[in-house]
């Protein structure tokens, strides 16, 4: 494919996963099932680590190996969230099939509002989702 190509490719594949991931970077935690509240995201197979504090800076993963090693890492700062998964959730309306994407947003200032997708999923997926439970 040309650059050109992977581009227009990539370019498309970012404003579809924008549209969908935005909403999870912002909103609800992906783990949190609540029949009294529709809007919060429910995946019963979907894995989470703890979030991971660091002042300014938090981190959580997630993982579902059921819907082919769905992973993501979401990470938020004082002016930033930044979104890496790899494959997709179909339960959660999250991810690309088959693309690992990062999109990263910063509402202070939007031209720094990126997304960039590469046309594979993440060959450590498994290993990712099994250290998930240890906290890593």
């Amino acid at each position: 494919m040309s650059a050109r190509g992977f581009s227009l490719v990539a370019a498309a594949a970012g404003a579809f996963l924008a549209a969908g991931l935005i909403s999870l970077a912002t909103g609800p935690v992906a783990h949190a099932c609540s029949a009294e509240d529709p809007t919060t995201l429910c995946d019963p197979n979907l894995l989470s680590s703890p979030v991971l504090d660091l002042g300014a800076y938090t981190n959580e993963s997630f993982a579902d190996p059921g819907d082919n090693e769905f992973v993501e890492t979401l990470t938020t700062g004082p002016n930033f969230t930044d979104v890496l998964t790899s494959g997709s959730d179909p339960a959660l309306d999250a991810g690309v099939a088959g693309e690992t994407v990062n999109i990263f947003i910063d509402p202070s200032d939007p031209a720094l509002d990126s997304t960039i997708a590469l046309p594979f999923t993440d060959p450590l997926a498994q290993l990712f989702t099994d250290l998930l439970p240890l906290g890593f």
